[in-house]
């Protein structure tokens, strides 16, 4: 079977992985509030082969828990989250940098924590301002909102791939 020999390529390691193999798909697209709740739970999950783990690594791994949990539950109720969640999610909490504390040894963990989350943020700005690459989902731009609230127009493609126009101010609905 397929799964055997993944469990013979990872070991006991697969689960945790598996949780950031789902986080850095996700994170694809945009900060994720399921790819911090993920990445922290595969960041717990290594902590049960540590036969002890360092005090702020353990609170590193706490604090994800709880910014983890609040994403997921932001993410079940629809609920906007601010920058305050935002941040700390892209640079310290995204799949690279827990993914290098993971493959570090518990005394470097905050080395490989400062260089991924470095790495991680530096390259964002780097590819959303030099190249045009959003990395990151900050919320709606506002000249995105502003267009919409001015023109009150817009156009989809619905799942039938038709693209459709909407008018809302005059409440029509055009196919194309």
């Amino acid at each position: 079977m397929l799964i055997d020999a993944l469990a013979k390529a990872f070991g006991a390691n697969l689960s945790i992985f598996a949780l950031l193999f789902v986080g850095i798909v996700v994170e694809k697209y945009y900060v994720s509030r399921v790819t911090t709740f993920t990445n922290v739970l595969a960041l717990n999950m290594s902590f049960l082969s540590l036969e002890s783990a360092p005090r702020f690594l353990v609170w590193y791994g706490d604090l994800g828990l709880i910014l983890g949990a609040y994403g997921m539950l932001a993410y079940l109720v629809n609920a906007e989250t601010g920058r305050l969640y935002r941040v700390p999610a892209f640079t310290i909490y995204a799949s690279l940098p827990v993914a290098a504390v993971i493959l570090a040894a518990p005394t470097d963990w905050w080395i490989a924590l400062l260089i991924g989350g470095t790495v991680n943020f530096v390259g964002g700005v780097v590819l959303e301002s030099e190249i045009g690459i959003d990395v990151a989902h900050w919320g709606p731009k506002h000249g995105e909102v502003s267009r919409f609230i001015n023109t009150r127009k817009m156009e989809f493609i619905d799942p039938h791939g038709v693209h459709q126009h909407v008018d809302l101010e005059l409440g029509k609905f055009e196919r194309r």
